[in-house]
């Protein structure tokens, strides 16, 4: 009797999780590599069939996946390099479990590009069976992934973090096997979605870097993951890997230290896109506007992140970009952060800054330079309709006399938004609206040849590459970007995990002997948006979570600094 109760408690813990279903394990069926076939659609899409194999990924629970993934045992593998030994099983059963042979019978159907079996809750437990080995990975990846599709793979060696504009919204980052530098891009073959197991939008809980992304708790790009294996999955057009386990961050690019103050007897420039600092009305009203923060809570987050950059760069002057342009009075939005930066900091008035939404500006340390004269500003096309009015001032250094003139600038951006003809992207790596870029940069330098002889440093947010007409024509005309700028590290701005330079420093002749140093601050451009001082697209409390008055993710751009001794 003991042994007739014992084969029935091991036969109990493997019944169906629907008793009504009356297939046994081992009965014909079919194999998962038919299911799947050799082309990117199932050839046996709209048939019911009866399949078994190991669950090797769990992805059923709330906010989940909404199944798990099976992969034919090994000694039923076809061992066919062009069809995959796996697939998605959609499945409201609660039974099996990551480790365990299953039997499954259900439609097979494609589900955006995602070739899967809806099986209801048709799923019998048959027992125990060890995991297959994954397939090793590197980068590139195989030309057409599909052949791997639900399978289980592992990547030899740690891989490279490149972007996470996605990791707040939908628990996505996007991995490749180096941190690429404009001009290389990265093909379909170069890169691989990190998944986060869920459907979720907007989840409490973020899980990078282990145990979960905090504000002094960040995943940059740049940063080196290690184990990433899983299953390689395909959804909503995209090849990702749904991790088994949470890798960990092994190394790569950390925090950067606060810049040093400059040395005794030097100045120090900066140059900082401000992510469209926009006050409202002035008056705690006026929200949303048309750009920038949403409410008034919105703007004091931004606010509190872009005194901390512009206090931590420990500049005397900071060119800055995509200010709000809404007058001079103490209600625009210029007034008010300078006020926030405390009585020491005051801003030039330009003489005219144009119609367009947002303009340039100079800021200033008071009790260490002093403007000479007023300002100068150029309106003339294109800085009419496209790129910005630039704005020039001269500068005396408090202590030593010497004077220099700074000239911010924000050239015509790269979007394609309304671009026609010779401003569309012609595919040679410039962008769209290239001409008028070009033009903006003839212009600005016969500009300047107009204006008193005076030792000239031009910088900005040009929205150009290094290598662009615009650059090359204002090295042409004496303002070439220092070495101390132009490493590898010189980066300023990340585009779909690519690192480029937007951002300069721009001295004259006159100037380049006595550039003494400068950097690139990397707080931005490295860091995920998720951190930064948006509210929306939050859950729960994770916005308060996330939020750190410190200067990271103050913008999308990097600011720059350049230390000159007049």
């Amino acid at each position: 009797m003991k042994g007739i109760a014992s084969n029935l408690a091991l036969l109990g813990g493997l019944l169906l999780a629907n008793p009504a279903l009356a297939e046994r394990c081992g009965d014909s069926a079919t194999p998962l590599s038919q299911v799947q076939g050799a082309g990117d659609q199932s050839p046996l899409a709209g048939r019911r069939v009866a399949v078994e194999g190991v669950i090797t990924l769990d992805g059923r629970g709330p906010q989940g996946l909404g199944g798990f993934y099976l992969q034919a045992l090994p000694q039923d593998a076809d061992r066919d390099p062009t069809t995959s030994d796996a697939v998605f099983v959609y499945t409201r059963a609660s039974g099996g479990a990551v480790g365990q042979h299953v039997r499954v019978r259900g439609r097979v159907k494609e589900f955006h590009g995602l070739t899967e079996i809806a099986a209801g809750d048709q799923l019998r437990v048959c027992g125990r069976s060890g995991l297959p080995d994954p397939v090793v990975l590197s980068f590139p990846l195989p030309a057409d992934p599909e052949a791997l599709e639900g399978m289980r793979v592992a990547f030899a060696d740690p891989v490279t973090v490149v972007d996470t504009h996605d990791l707040g919204r939908y628990g996505l980052v996007t991995l490749a096997g180096n941190d690429p530098r404009y001009p290389y891009s990265l093909s379909p073959q170069q890169q691989l979605l990190l998944d986060d197991r869920s459907l979720d939008q907007n989840p409490a809980d973020l899980p990078w870097p282990r145990p979960g992304l905090t504000a002094n708790h960040t995943l940059r790009s740049g940063s080196l993951l290690s184990p990433v294996e899983g299953v390689l999955d395909f959804r909503y057009d995209r090849w990702r890997l749904q991790p088994d386990r949470w890798p960990s961050v092994v190394g790569g690019n950390t925090r950067p230290d606060w810049p040093a103050p400059p040395a005794n007897g030097t100045l120090r420039v900066a140059s900082f896109n401000l992510l469209n600092f926009f006050n409202g009305d002035g008056r705690g009203g006026g929200f949303p506007t048309s750009r920038g923060a949403d409410s008034p809570a919105e703007l004091t987050r931004q606010r509190q992140k872009l005194v901390s950059a512009i206090e931590g760069l420990q500049a005397d002057i900071v060119g800055v970009m995509e200010l709000e342009n809404d007058g001079r009075g103490p209600d625009a939005a210029v007034a008010q952060l300078v006020a926030a930066l405390g009585h020491d900091w005051a801003a030039v008035r330009p003489q005219d800054a144009g119609d367009d939404a947002i303009r340039v500006g100079l800021l200033y340390r008071a009790d260490r330079v002093e403007p000479v004269g007023e300002s100068d500003s150029l309106d003339e096309a294109p800085f009419d309709a496209f790129s910005r009015v630039p704005l020039a001032q001269t500068f005396r250094v408090r202590d030593s006399g010497e004077t220099l003139r700074v000239v911010a600038n924000h050239f015509k951006s790269r979007s394609c938004r309304h671009a026609r003809g010779a401003n569309a992207d012609q595919g040679d790596g410039e962008g769209c609206y290239a001409p008028v870029r070009a033009r903006s940069a003839r212009t600005l330098l016969a500009w300047l040849d107009d204006l008193p002889p005076q030792r000239t440093l031009v910088l900005g947010d040009l929205n150009s590459h290094a290598t662009d007409t615009p650059l090359r024509m204002l090295a042409e005309g004496g303002f070439r970007r220092p070495a101390v700028l132009a490493g590898d590290d010189g980066y300023s701005y990340r585009f779909h995990g690519v690192r480029g330079t937007l951002d300069y420093l721009l001295p004259d002749p006159s100037l380049q002997a006595r550039v003494m140093g400068g950097a690139v601050w990397h707080i931005n451009a490295d860091e995920p948006p998720v951190l930064d001082y948006n509210l929306e697209y939050h859950s729960g409390d994770r916005a308060d979570r996330l939020y750190g008055p410190g200067p990271w993710r103050s913008s999308d751009h990097d600011p720059v600094y350049l230390d000159l001794r007049l």
